[in-house]
């Protein structure tokens, strides 16, 4: 069975956990914001949640990089849009997106 082709639904999908990392390279020198690195084998290691997590402060430090390149209009609506390509690309029929704009408003 291919469950790719499956029809899903998303019902608690976090904006701010959803960033292709190659859009957060892209965003990041373009806006001149420092990354702890901009190799993005390297970087996927920041930003996305390992089998050893050990602590919620450890999970939520994930999402201090992807925040940081939110902080416009135009890198919201990116994001926004390529969550929709991404999520369109694994048959989801309808997602939940969340997130909490006063963490995009530095």
């Amino acid at each position: 069975m291919n469950f790719k082709k499956l029809p899903k639904i998303e019902l608690h999908c976090h904006l701010d956990g959803s960033l292709r990392v190659d859009t957060i390279l892209d965003i990041a020198k373009k806006d001149n914001i420092p990354l702890p690195s901009y190799n993005k084998k390297e970087l996927i290691n920041y930003v996305s949640i390992m089998d050893d997590c050990n602590s919620l402060d450890e999970y939520l430090n994930k999402f201090f990089i992807p925040n940081k390149v939110m902080q416009t209009k135009e890198n919201l609506k990116r994001i926004a849009f390529e969550l929709l390509e991404d999520v369109a690309a694994d048959n989801v029929k309808y997602i939940e997106v969340r997130f909490a704009p006063l963490l995009h408003v530095e």
